[in-house]
């Protein structure tokens, strides 16, 4: 009976470069493997140049409080003060914003608010539909979607 030699499987290019160009990678590099960690949607970063940065900074907090169900109730003071902010009046703003684009819902009840982070598509779409993404964007955001195996957004109609 022949003996079947296994082919070491191709180690992946991303991991080489790192090799290669950063040898003490290992030592500071965060390894996804271990707790805590929390992913953000490859497409939120077609969102970047249609938010503040105070927008961004609580859309990226309440993604990396929400659960695996895409909610979160941190207290507002727990949010403006984990954000460096001086009160939760410069807090209410951001998130009515986010809110009004299609980023988040929310609701109250309990004497407690509850944010469901959206999907980054549902805040394209939006966008989309509004007119408020250029036709440009809308094909980079399109080609992102199909190398990521996702539908198309819908352009305005």
């Amino acid at each position: 009976m022949a003996r079947v030699t296994q082919i070491p499987a191709k180690e992946p290019k991303d991991l080489r470069y790192r090799k290669l160009y950063f040898p003490h990678a290992e030592e500071v590099a965060f390894d996804t493997a271990r707790k805590g960690f929390v992913p953000l949607p490859i497409l939120l970063r077609k969102l970047l140049r249609h938010l503040s940065a105070p927008e961004l900074r609580v859309l990226i907090y309440l993604h990396l409080r929400a659960s695996k169900f895409s909610i979160c109730y941190p207290t507002q003071e727990e949010i403006a003060f984990e954000l460096g902010l001086q009160g939760t009046k410069n807090l209410s703003p951001y998130i009515k914003s986010l809110e009004a684009n299609h980023l988040i819902s929310t609701k109250t009840s309990m004497g407690r608010k509850f944010y469901l982070v959206h999907d980054p598509r549902i805040g394209l779409q939006y966008l989309a539909t509004a007119g408020k993404l250029t036709p440009e964007e809308l094909e980079e955001v399109n080609h992102l979607c199909i190398d990521l195996g996702q539908e198309p957004i819908q352009p305005a109609a």
